[in-house]
């Protein structure tokens, strides 16, 4: 399965290996274009239906498009050694309520906004 991770939250990167995952936590299974066979499961249940597993993805796409502003902002803060050197001058100029360090996080905390409400289930 696979998933990312950042702050205390994770979630799933959508795909039908996760998909599976999910759908039977447990068991061995190999996928072929989404088609699911089950090679080992210690609860002896059934292989997802194609129809299960695309659900089961539509879900997790929900899921990724709602922290997609977490990934766009990790690619788009400046680096952690530039950060510090901002912060560093900042800190030395007694300007760390608008100085360079928090006008640029607050640049793309602005241009990547955080959703409204909660993640979807």
């Amino acid at each position: 399965m696979s998933e990312r991770k950042f702050n205390d939250i994770t979630y799933p990167v959508p795909g039908a290996d996760t998909a599976v995952s999910i759908l039977r936590p447990g068991a061995k299974f190999s996928l072929n274009q989404k088609k699911c066979i089950i090679l080992e499961d210690p609860e002896n249940r059934e292989t997802p239906t194609e129809q299960e597993i695309e659900d089961e993805i539509t879900r997790e796409k929900k899921i990724w498009d709602h922290y997609s502003y977490e990934r766009d902002r990790s690619a788009n803060f400046p680096l952690w050694f530039d950060q510090l050197d901002m912060l560093y001058h900042d800190i030395k100029n007694g300007n760390l309520e608008n100085g360079k360090w928090i006008q640029a996080i607050d640049a793309v905390k602005e241009s990547f906004p955080k959703p409204e409400g909660a993640a979807p289930e």
